[in-house]
């Protein structure tokens, strides 16, 4: 079979290599097929039937599994905690710059021989992507994209088995995620009606938010290697991404956002570049300055070379968190919490983390909540400095409630409750849990203890996380490290 060749400067959709378009049509097929029988499924009440979509707790479980089989200091163990602690980093990372641009590093996933599938940190990709398939009440668009997501991950695999795509030219597969048009819908509506925030199902229609993945063939270990970065979606719009992909030689005039991210592209520039490709469209189509998809003054020192070196070091400074996040899951994961509540959760959890860094540096707060978040916590910072800590805590309450979540959520404390340390009774809690000074407290009100009370209290910081029962007094304290 004679090679394909990608030319340096000139996409090909992978649909334009007729024995690529063809198997990828098939799994298409197949994935729908998995859809249709799935909503047979959940309409005849077989729910237990159907994966869940997201499943919070699956690493974490893994973790559990692997430290009772093997044994905190084998291999397995350390692979299967580093895959929690990546995901905990990761959504930390995502939500603190949920309104900003940002980039998450390249993260390897393992190509199995024998089974015919890539593995990230012992799960298996196919596996997760094949779970997501499901309907979604009166949300096609997110169906079509899962679909998508299913078809995009077997791609670099029929890549493989139909060779000669140029993989020893680093041939890379390239997915455009747009904000779906139901999410921004809904946000509209929300703040016409002044509801508070309604999850969106992952998407930040604030800015309406694009994310741009990369694949790319280790052709020495058959591994791939994944990259991400995330755009803001006001001045990169569908048609500045359509005349973008124009300029590279693909046509998809007449797409939906949709049918763009199943258009998987396959490149052989870096991912940076089509971002340098993408600002100068959107600078040209708005007549304004733009670099990483946000609005600079003229004469910006556009530095595309620095993005990953700066995110990275962004990130690492949020490890502390993630690890702390990675602990409160991992109890989760050992309670048997019900895992269709585990999600809203588990974004609580991180939203009262990030409530309180915003808080410590309120100029962060417009970049990981909104402006209202950031005048609410400026009021209760004033009311702590006067002395009015019961009003200042009451306050908070109300900006966390108000406070919008990272992408699931729907607002609310989904069973987490802060505690008032100004209180008799906060104090008390405080010397049971041996809370050390800035530890926040909460109440899980959905949990139970092993003694069958809903009576569980978490004291947590950076370095650890105390669980504490008020009816039983079992204490337990785990550090983050």
């Amino acid at each position: 079979m004679e090679a394909t060749r990608v030319d340096t400067n000139i996409y090909i959709s992978a649909d334009a290599v007729p024995e690529l378009a063809r198997h990828r049509q098939e799994v298409r097929e197949e994935a729908w097929a998995t859809v249709r029988l799935r909503e047979r499924q959940l309409s005849e009440g077989q729910e237990i039937a159907v994966p869940l979509a997201i499943d919070a707790l699956s690493t974490a479980e893994g973790v559990l599994e692997a430290s009772a089989l093997y044994g905190k200091s084998s291999e397995i163990y350390q692979e299967k905690l580093a895959g929690l602690q990546l995901d905990c980093r990761r959504l930390v990372a995502e939500w603190y710059r949920k309104k900003r641009y940002e980039y998450f590093p390249a993260s390897r996933h393992f190509f199995d021989a024998e089974t015919g599938d890539f593995y990230s940190h012992g799960m298996s990709i196919r596996q997760m992507t094949e779970n997501a398939l499901r309907p979604i009440d009166n949300d096609p668009e997110e169906v079509g994209r899962r679909v998508n997501e299913r078809v995009e991950n077997e791609t670099p695999l029929l890549m493989r088995k139909i060779g000669g795509l140029a993989l020893g030219q680093a041939v890379g597969v390239r997915t455009i995620s747009e904000c779906t048009d139901k999410a921004i819908a809904d946000l509209a509506h929300d703040r016409a009606a002044g509801s508070r925030h309604s999850g969106y199902n992952g998407y930040v229609p604030e800015i309406e938010k694009l994310m741009i993945r990369d694949m790319r063939l280790d052709v020495q270990t058959g591994d791939r290697l994944e990259e991400q970065i995330g755009l803001s979606g006001r001045r990169i719009n569908h048609y500045v991404i359509q005349e973008a992909l124009r300029r590279r030689g693909v046509e998809t005039k007449g797409f939906d956002k949709t049918q763009l991210h199943g258009t998987q592209l396959l490149v052989r520039d870096d991912l940076m570049d089509f971002v340098r490709l993408l600002d100068m469209v959107a600078s040209e189509e708005w007549r304004t300055n733009i670099f990483m998809g946000e609005d600079v003054p003229e004469g910006y020192s556009k530095n595309y070379d620095s993005i990953r070196q700066e995110a990275l070091t962004r990130q690492e400074s949020l490890q502390d968190m993630a690890d702390t996040a990675a602990v409160f899951i991992m109890d989760l994961a050992e309670d048997g919490f019900d895992k269709r509540k585990a999600p809203a959760k588990v974004e609580t959890f991180v939203k009262k983390l990030l409530l309180d860094m915003a808080k410590k540096d309120i100029e962060l707060a417009p970049q990981i909540f909104d402006d209202r978040t950031a005048a609410g916590l400026r009021e209760v910072i004033y009311l702590e400095s006067i002395g009015r800590q019961q009003q200042a805590f009451k306050r908070q309450q109300e900006v966390e409630e108000l406070a919008p979540g990272g992408g699931y959520c729907q607002g609310g404390s989904c069973g987490l409750e802060s505690v008032d340390l100004s209180t008799s009774a906060g104090k008390e809690l405080a010397k049971l849990l041996n809370a050390e000074n800035g530890d926040t407290i909460v109440k899980d009100t959905e949990r139970t203890c092993k003694c069958g009370k809903n009576s569980i209290v978490y004291a947590y910081n950076a370095n650890k996380v105390t669980k504490y029962c008020t009816s039983c007094k079992a204490t337990e304290t785990k550090t983050t490290k």
